[in-house]
């Protein structure tokens, strides 16, 4: 008989094949690269969990806010499985402590890719072991606290330009990588086939940001 461990017991799931569980929560720092396969299977688990979570995620959005239109349920499903939710959430149920770590440190970094993509090869061990029936529960549970409507309107230039693109042109935007320059990278933002604004930052997701925020300013000044 499988006893629970400390985690299972925190995520209300147990594990049939343990191997899973222990594969997620161990660090690839734990592996040699050239030697051992396990680190691959780890950053597979990692792979998997993501798309599971979007998957989950969207259809939770649709069925929890079946009157909002397309714009809102894109920003929310960012909101919901960007970095720093999944390291808040990592957080909650102390993974940090649960995880095994190399090179000899048994402090983990609370880094958000550690934490973050150790939450996302939890949930695919879940359902590689369960199902999905399983791994939604976990997530409902897990992602419970973050579905508030409030929460999910964060006002950023690319959520406010989303919603705004969404009312007046019917599709969302997108950003296309120009170039990276001396001091960051220049991202251009298109509405269908038109390209409406370039922007420049040190990172591409700061660049699209000032893109977003120049769009903006350009349809107020419109109106």
């Amino acid at each position: 008989m499988n006893y629970p461990t400390p985690l299972e017991e925190i995520i209300q799931y147990t594990f049939k094949d343990r191997d899973l569980l222990n594969q997620a929560i161990t660090h690839t720092s734990c592996f040699n690269e050239k030697k051992d396969t396990r680190q691959s299977k780890n950053e597979k688990l990692e792979y998997l969990g993501d798309a599971v979570l979007n998957s989950v995620i969207s259809i939770l959005l649709y069925k929890k806010y079946k009157d909002k239109h397309e714009g809102f349920l894109s920003n929310a499903r960012s909101c919901l499985v960007k970095k720093e939710t999944l390291t808040e959430i990592a957080k909650n149920i102390n993974l940090g402590v649960h995880m095994s770590y190399g090179n000899g440190d048994s402090n983990v970094p609370e880094e958000s890719k550690v934490l973050s993509n150790m939450v996302e090869a939890v949930i695919g061990a879940v359902y590689l072991d369960g199902g999905m029936r399983k791994v939604t529960k976990i997530i409902k549970m897990l992602f419970s606290s973050y579905f508030d409507e409030e929460k999910l309107n964060e006002k950023n230039p690319k959520n406010m330009l989303q919603e705004y693109s969404q009312k007046r042109w019917g599709m969302l935007p997108k950003y296309k990588f120009a170039r990276k320059i001396k001091d960051g990278f220049t991202v251009h933002v298109y509405v269908g086939k038109d390209l409406k604004a370039k922007g420049i930052g040190k990172s591409k997701k700061e660049a699209e940001q000032q893109a977003a925020r120049l769009l903006l300013n350009e349809l107020r000044q419109e109106t």
